[in-house]
Formats: C-alpha cells, sequence, structure tokens
C-alpha cells in the first residue's frame, strides 16, 4: 500500500498559492486529496511520463537532473492549469523501501529545476532528512 505525506514546507507553498492564485491552489489541493485516496494514482507517480500527451489529467517526469544522482525526486503538472497558463508543478520524493511519497515542494515552473536555485536546494535538503 502507497502513502503520500505533504511536507510542511509544500503545505507552506499551497498556503502562499492561496494567496496568489486560489484557482491553482484549489486545483492542486483537490489533485492531492484525490491522490491520496486512490492506490492506482498513487502508483502513476513513478512512471515516467504518464499523462504525456494529456492521456490522463496530470503528466508525471522524473527530476532527471536528481535522479541521475540517485535521489528518487518526481514532478508533476496539471493539465487543465497548463490551459489557463498556471504553470506549477507538484515536486515529490518516492522512498520506495516504505511505499511513501513525499510531497515536498509547489512551485511556479519558472524555477527550472536548476540545482543552484533556492527552491531546488531546498527541496534537495528536504530530501535529504527524510
Amino acid at each position: 500500500m502507497f502513502y503520500l505525506f505533504i511536507h510542511v514546507d509544500a503545505e507552506d507553498d499551497l498556503e502562499r498559492l492561496w494567496e496568489e492564485e486560489p484557482n491553482a491552489a484549489a486545483r492542486i489541493g483537490a489533485l492531492l486529496e484525490e491522490l491520496e485516496g486512490n492506490q492506482d494514482l498513487l502508483d502513476r507517480l513513478t512512471q515516467h511520463d504518464f499523462g504525456n500527451y494529456r492521456t490522463a489529467d496530470f503528466h508525471v517526469s522524473k527530476w532527471l537532473d536528481q535522479w541521475n544522482k540517485g535521489r528518487d525526486l518526481w514532478r508533476l503538472k496539471v493539465w487543465d492549469l497548463e490551459d489557463k497558463g498556471l504553470q506549477y508543478r507538484v515536486v515529490y520524493a518516492f522512498m520506495p523501501g516504505k511505499s511513501q511519497y513525499h510531497v515536498l515542494g509547489i512551485v511556479s515552473r519558472e524555477f527550472d529545476y536548476d540545482p543552484h536555485h533556492e527552491l531546488s536546494r531546498r527541496i534537495i535538503a528536504a530530501y535529504e532528512n527524510l
């Protein structure tokens, strides 16, 4: 059985998003709740390119730079938000030995996964402390 946890940093991100872009916050919050209650969808969170070409409500991909460094980090984007020009990503880790997903950040696409970016460093630090 898979489990989904929301890191306090991601909770803070979502809270800020409620202030800045409530429609995006509501959609991401609803998706996280849906994921929590759906083992099949949770299993999809580690299927690279799941939902590509809009075959599902969201698209999953590895954070390849970090994956290649041995960190099991992923990102998810929500297609209907993309259609509205709201480009946010849910960044999460998978802990295979525990069957746990940990949402570590909810970020604007603009941060571009640069390992030196403040948000990247924060997410990597949270991952290292899991």
